[in-house]
């Protein structure tokens, strides 16, 4: 029994981590006025093909029981494309979206790197300005800041800038991050290129007047200056985007943890209406590989009280108490064997970690009281109900 190559089980602890990193996410995201949405995992593979150059091979397709040829979907940002051309009709613009959703890739599985992964996609489509592209940037910086994750760099640059470079040449340097310096070097010489010339020339580089507005909007965020910078070198997706790009980089940690820019011909290549965008991913899976235990510390990995049932003529008023718990806002969980005896269900919750147990017997009936058991400290207290939150706490 086992998992498929290059997929894998989140166990529950795991599951509570991620689902906190999301929701600070998406506290971020909703504060910038972004919208949720959520798309099919599964597209028809025309939709696909052709959108990702190279990668291509990477896609999962398969026909399904109609003989149709769909494919599972390779990212969140083709199926947002489609989504819009759909429905431009009903949708006001900017259309500022996110969404968090599971992709799949053909590819060999390696730390970090799985054929199922989450990505966290933030997008605006309808707006091509400066500003537009300065806000998902800022987006990118308050998340990462809202996670507690310091010393990240946000490398920004714009694709006008490789316009006089030959094809090939970004094609390599867009490689830079796997194959670093070297590599690329070795890469543009074996192509027939200058490779010190074409390094000096994109090193030699200035900011475009538009970079210039987008660091200017950035100050005006809020957005310290040590935490992002020009990088001439920067190329990403060649086959993607059109204008600003920016990837982010934690000190420490090898590779980039998000990335982003403008794709403004995209939409158009899907559906064939013409709409900028711009957008920014985080992956889910590098994100918690670098978020520092503190943004976890408070999260309620199990449940703080298990209500034990006494005997099952006890029944009814212990799930009650249950019920009465629950609205008090403490995580509780009901023991689901009345038989059980009593020691056995404190052994439950030892082995889940369940720091207190509270027991409702004919006694505590009699009194109209609970007891309250410390498993840790081996110690008990009769006392009412109401006074159980305040006990606990």
């Amino acid at each position: 029994m086992q998992t498929l190559k290059g997929f894998r089980d989140i166990p529950p602890e795991l599951a509570f981590k991620r689902g906190r990193a999301v929701a600070l996410l998406k506290s971020v995201f909703k504060s910038f006025g972004f919208e949720p949405l959520e798309t099919p995992t599964l597209e028809y593979a025309d939709l696909l093909e052709g959108k990702y150059g190279g990668e291509e091979k990477l896609i999962y397709k398969f026909k399904d029981r109609g003989g149709r040829s769909v494919a599972l979907r390779y990212d969140l940002t083709v199926p947002l494309a489609r989504f819009v051309a759909q429905n431009k009709g009903n949708l006001t613009f900017p259309f500022k979206r996110y969404q968090v959703g599971d992709a799949f890739r053909a590819e060999n599985p390696q730390a970090g790197r799985y054929r199922e992964f989450t990505q966290v996609d933030y997008d605006t489509v309808g707006a091509d300005t400066a500003l537009s592209d300065a806000e998902i940037i800022a987006i990118t910086a308050s998340a990462l800041e809202i996670l507690n994750v310091k010393d990240f760099t946000i490398l920004i640059n714009d694709r006008a800038l490789f316009g006089d470079l030959p094809k090939k040449a970004v094609q390599i340097l867009d490689k830079w991050e796997k194959i670093g310096v070297e590599g690329v070097k070795k890469e543009l010489a074996a192509a027939g290129l200058d490779a010190a010339e074409i390094l000096r020339q994109s090193r030699d580089k200035k900011p475009t007047p538009r970079l210039e507005k987008i660091f200017n909007l950035l100050k005006s965020y809020g957005i310290e200056e040590k935490s992002w910078k020009f990088d001439p070198l920067l190329a990403r997706g060649l086959d993607y985007y059109t204008g600003m790009i920016f990837e982010v980089k934690v000190t420490g940690y090898n590779g980039s943890v998000a990335g982003g820019g403008r794709y403004d011909k995209l939409i158009s290549k899907v559906a064939g209406v013409d709409l900028p965008a711009v957008g920014s991913s985080f992956g889910l899976d590098r994100l918690m590989e670098i978020i520092p235990a503190e943004t976890f510390a408070d999260i309620p990995f199990r449940p703080k009280v298990l209500v034990t049932v006494f005997s099952p003529d006890l029944l009814d008023d212990t799930i009650s108490i249950f019920d009465q718990i629950q609205g008090m806002g403490i995580d509780a969980e009901l023991y689901l064997e009345p038989q059980a005896k009593l020691d056995k269900q404190l052994k439950y919750a030892d082995r889940k970690s369940i720091p207190f147990a509270l027991i409702y017997g004919p006694e505590e009936k009699a009194k109209g009281l609970v007891t309250l058991k410390s498993l840790a400290k081996k110690s008990q207290q009769t006392i009412g109900l109401t006074d159980l939150p305040k006990l606990l706490n």
